[in-house]
């Protein structure tokens, strides 16, 4: 039987969020602004927000778009991905920096949440797909959430929603919300290799690939 999605980036990846739980964070009240420093460019500050529970900061680097550091958590997200393996390795970068200056050695919880977009060819191809999640005559599912069985060491929530991009063809599409994580006390420099574990199943045509192509049946 021939697959409708053969590849990952058949898939329009609009959204990507990284993020750690860290484990003794609570330095960031005394090095936050350490933090701001380091993302100096040409002896000019970053656009940022800082308080006692976080800081936050809007294009950090190139292909970021956002940084949120708080004392229990590292979290990071890029817009219109040009690939999952570019974006974890900056991910990795940024965060050994900023848990070298935190003195952090540990993390709790990682966790990497991605939205990919399926388009339709029309609204009826649309409707037709969403009709197999409808369980009551006369409704229209608005939102499907799934927790994945994956026969890894690590865990998965999907969520579907019907989509309409916001162009001159109002192309109907689904959005996969796909967030997988993996809890237990990790070493910070062992957090890079469980990425690339999380990175290998998204694109594997039987991991998440499968799955998604069987809501196409």
């Amino acid at each position: 039987m021939s697959k409708t999605i053969s590849k990952l980036n058949k898939l329009n990846n609009p959204a990507s969020f990284i993020q750690v739980n860290t484990i003794k964070g609570f330095k960031y009240v005394d090095r936050a602004g350490e933090i701001v420093n380091s993302y100096h460019r040409k002896n000019l500050p970053p656009q940022f927000s800082m308080a006692l529970n976080g800081l936050d900061i809007i294009k950090p680097v190139d292909k970021i778009e956002q940084l949120k550091i708080t004392p229990e958590t590292f979290w990071m997200k890029s817009e219109e991905v040009d690939s999952l393996d570019m974006f974890s390795s900056i991910f990795k970068k940024e965060l050994e920096k900023v848990l070298k200056i935190l003195e952090v050695e540990e993390v709790s919880r990682i966790g990497w949440r991605n939205y990919f977009i399926y388009e339709f060819a029309d609204e009826s191809a649309q409707k037709e797909y969403l009709k197999k999640f409808t369980v009551i005559d006369a409704t229209n599912p608005i939102m499907v959430r799934l927790e994945i069985k994956t026969g890894k060491d690590f865990s998965a929530n999907l969520i579907l929603r019907p989509v309409i991009k916001n162009n001159t063809e109002k192309t109907p599409g689904v959005l996969f919300d796909i967030d997988l994580f993996k809890n237990g006390d990790t070493k910070v420099e062992e957090v890079y290799s469980i990425l690339r574990v999380f990175q290998k199943y998204l694109g594997d045509e039987n991991g998440f690939l499968d799955l998604i192509n069987k809501t196409f049946k």
